[in-house]
């Protein structure tokens, strides 16, 4: 496997995309190196299918390579610009083949795949727990509209600044918060409601 030159992966986003427009290849395996498994993440938690996140992970960077010309750092950052062309392509993909968002059963093996902290092996009753919760969230998760469960995975799963959700999504600042706080009482809601069931279930 190629190794990357210590030195490019110390750049900016902004200075490898100018090398990746004059089609250098390092600096573009650079970036994807650096934002590989948020973008896997993204696409994961808005589609709820492995697979589909894997596929549209390479078409999102295909589109990066071939579009890098196009961006303009004066225009905004790097990371808004890739969000940007990954949720897109996400949505496009989705509302194309009239996917429905469906819930998928995770293994502790997936999780560790999807970049989320692993359980302490020691505890193994906690770990299931931690499982039990993550399956729970997950489902709750796609029980959202879509335009509700973006701004949770931007906001909450991506660490991302309402400014930069704005971009990404071309909504206005107040009416993200606004997604946000809903988002989250109904993720509450959802959640409550499963604990309930399965409490009865018991």
């Amino acid at each position: 496997m190629e190794t990357i030159n210590p030195n490019i992966l110390t750049r900016s986003d902004e200075e490898l995309m100018q090398h990746v427009a004059e089609r250098n290849t390092a600096s573009f395996k650079a970036l994807y190196k650096r934002y590989e498994l948020a973008i896997f993440n993204l696409i994961l938690k808005y589609t709820g299918d492995k697979s589909l996140a894997q596929d549209l992970l390479q078409e999102t960077f295909t589109r990066i390579w071939f579009a890098a010309h196009s961006f303009n750092q004066e225009k905004g950052r790097f990371k808004t610009w890739l969000f940007t062309i990954a949720l897109n392509i996400t949505k496009s993909e989705m509302s194309k083949k009239q996917y429905s968002y469906f819930y998928q059963e995770i293994s502790e093996k997936d999780f560790t795949e999807a970049g989320l902290e692993e359980m302490d092996e020691k505890m193994p009753d906690a770990r299931m727990v931690n499982i039990e919760i993550r399956k729970h969230v997950r489902f709750a998760l796609s029980r959202l509209e879509p335009f509700m469960r973006e701004v949770i995975i931007l906001r909450h799963y991506q660490q991302l600044k309402f400014s930069e959700i704005a971009q990404i999504t071309n909504t206005p600042e107040g009416t993200l918060k606004s997604r946000f706080h809903r988002a989250i009482l109904l993720l509450k809601e959802h959640l409550t409601g499963m604990d309930k069931s399965y409490a009865t279930s018991k």
